[in-house]
């Protein structure tokens, strides 16, 4: 019995080495991606690189040091003295990694490379402790080059490649030739030189000049945070904090001071967050200049208050403000394909996924900031869903990538998947991605196409740099309901909230002004061509607080549709002419009220009779 024991544990001891030496070693050390890279190398010359990216923001940083790390001579070109960016910029010390629970199991989906930066749970840290750790990184790396203070100039392009770009550092102009770019910056500098199609704000959804709160950050020096931590580790005492705040009188009215928050910074400094300005053009300089005074003129109203109003700030006063706004939403450039808010309800599990992401879709730049300063407006909240490749590849280039919140989501879409964590995760995975595609010599383009064994190999090379990737299989605890198809139109819209528990009031009874609210904000973001003031006002006296009827209910909708009734026939003449759904034929009647569920499948039947 022994002598097989001991047999044994000697054949496992040595098939134990051999998968060690020939299987697992080339993963570990990278041996076997550094044969590829041997392979496939080219004789590089001083103005070329295996990658090249633009912007230091996060995803940037990401990008480069992934891509490097797996051997890619990577070159980093940014417009900004430091690493800094909007971290710098908006005083950005707050972080927190999203988490889901998949397979009854919660997962953090934000490792590798943002753990490195923020820690496993994010939270708070010193935006200038962040540069030296950032620029400590890459100065570590070998395989990256950084040049700041460039200045973008244009960019060559040939069919659907970008072969090189042309800056000025130093006061030389110098042009860079890569088989891959990834464009990091705030704004898509290089995606504009490039002339890679866009749109600016909610225009995907026929609102013009509408963009989520821009954040303005503020430091406080001389702050007791001793007696700050104390209020903050007490249910009571921080009750009462907010209570207290409540009281402050805005100085603007398109000012929201909500979820305020205090994050502790060396030598008795302070950063306050929580400063949102609503209904800010950011694509108008003059109007954003104008906000940020605001803003300014803000924070400094509240240091005021702070200090009269609470012990920790009794001694405070305040030393700086940011070098600009936090912006959250500015253009959205296309790539092929874009990510929706169905994707995102309905947590997708897309084939060619690189980052998995969860988190509510906001909807807080359609509302007034005069409302209560807890009102949110969250449209759902998804349990997980991925965002594939194909939505960080530019539309006409098949070798340029695009990073962070500008990639290709829709504008609503964007408030879940384009958040910080996701940004840097993304980012991460376009280095690896980058670096896959150098090595086999392929474009992303025809990696998105190819066959599932090889983007199973693409995949474990995204899992074995420390990115968080798995398949998944949940469901929107609303799929089943007859009226889903309805409301998903609706929230594409930002025409209906079902908060964070995803709750859409389908069984409460409605109003009068429910039902033309919703028909004439459909008629406008989805059709506008269609509508028109003769329209709005054959449906705007209905709107009032009246419960809605079936009756009236088909009396709306008939007016819409500009289709005669007699009085008190409305619901004989709608179902006669085919125009209540089959789905909710059975619970219009005249007297009976109608539910929100039926005013949702309503609207959406008036509009899709609008276009035919």
């Amino acid at each position: 019995m022994d002598r097989k024991r001991i047999i044994r544990n000697l054949i496992v001891c040595v098939l134990f080495f051999l998968t060690f030496r020939f299987g697992i070693l080339p993963i570990i050390t990278g041996q076997e991606l550094e044969k590829r890279i041997r392979k496939t190398s080219f004789s590089r010359n001083d103005n070329e690189y295996g990658l090249v990216v633009f912007g230091t923001e996060p995803e940037g940083i990401a990008a480069a040091l992934s891509a490097a790390r797996i051997g890619i001579e990577t070159l980093v070109v940014t417009e900004d003295p430091d690493p800094g960016s909007y971290i710098k910029s908006a005083m950005i010390t707050y972080t927190s990694p999203d988490y889901a629970v998949i397979n009854k199991k919660k997962t953090n989906l934000n490792t590798g490379i943002y753990t490195e930066l923020f820690g496993d749970t994010g939270g708070n840290f010193s935006y200038e402790d962040y540069i030296v750790t950032v620029r400590q990184m890459l100065e570590e790396e070998p395989n990256i080059t950084v040049l700041y203070n460039a200045e973008f100039l244009s960019a060559e392009t040939e069919a659907n490649v970008v072969k090189s770009v042309s800056f000025r550092h130093d006061g030389m102009t110098e042009t860079i030739k890569a088989p891959y770019f990834i464009d990091a910056t705030e704004n898509g500098d290089l995606l504009i030189l490039c002339g890679v199609p866009y749109f600016v704000g909610s225009e995907d959804i026929n609102v013009p000049n509408a963009f989520m709160p821009v954040e303005f950050n503020f430091v406080l020096s001389n702050v007791s945070w001793d007696d700050v931590q104390s209020i903050s580790k007490h249910s009571q005492n921080l009750q009462d904090f907010k209570e207290v705040l409540s009281q402050y009188q805005k100085h603007s009215s398109r000012i929201r001071i909500s979820n305020i928050s205090i994050i502790g910074q060396p030598n008795d400094e302070v950063v306050i967050s929580g400063i949102r300005v609503h209904q800010v053009n950011v694509a108008n300089k003059e109007l954003l200049n104008e906000a940020f005074n605001d803003a300014l003129t803000e924070a400094k109203m509240l240091t005021a208050f702070l200090k009269t109003a609470f012990v920790p700030f009794e001694n405070c006063s305040f030393k700086t403000g940011p070098a600009g706004f936090y912006i959250p939403e500015y253009r959205h450039f296309e790539g092929r394909y874009t990510l929706t808010i169905e994707d995102i309800l309905e947590n997708r599990n897309f084939p060619t996924k690189i980052v998995m992401a969860t988190g509510p879709i906001d909807a807080d730049k359609f509302i007034s900031a005069e409302l209560s300063e807890e009102y949110t407006y969250i449209l759902g909240n998804p349990v997980v869903y991925s965002i594939p490749l194909e939505c960080f590849i530019s539309k006409n280039y098949d070798n340029l990538l695009m990073a962070g919140r500008k990639a290709s989501f829709s504008s609503l879409a964007a408030t879940s998947a384009g958040r910080m964590p996701v940004s840097i995760t993304a980012g991460h995975a376009l280095g690896v991605t980058a670096a896959y595609c150098y090595i086999n010599d392929v474009t992303p383009v025809e990696l998105c196409n190819a066959d599932e064994n090889v983007l199973e190999d693409y995949q474990k090379l995204l899992k074995r740099s420390g990115i968080t990737l798995m398949d998944f299989d949940e469901k929107n605890p609303n799929e089943g309901h007859w009226a889903w198809p309805s409301v998903k139109e609706l929230v594409k819209y930002g025409l209906v909230a079902g908060g964070p528990d995803n709750d859409y009031l389908f069984d409460v009874e409605a109003y009068q002004e429910n039902l033309v609210t919703l028909i004439i904000n459909l008629i406008v973001k989805a059709a506008p061509e269609k509508y028109s003031l003769k329209l709005d006002s054959r449906i705007r006296p209905y709107a009032t607080e009246n419960l809605l009827t079936g009756e009236k209910a088909c009396e709306i909708v008939l007016k819409a549709l500009d289709i005669p009734f007699e009085p008190g026939n409305a619901c004989v003449t709608a179902k006669e002419n085919n125009i209540i759904p089959d789905e909710i034929a059975g619970k219009i009647t005249p007297e009976s009220p109608v539910t929100m569920d039926c005013v949702y499948v309503l609207t959406t039947r008036v509009v899709d009779l609008l276009k035919q």
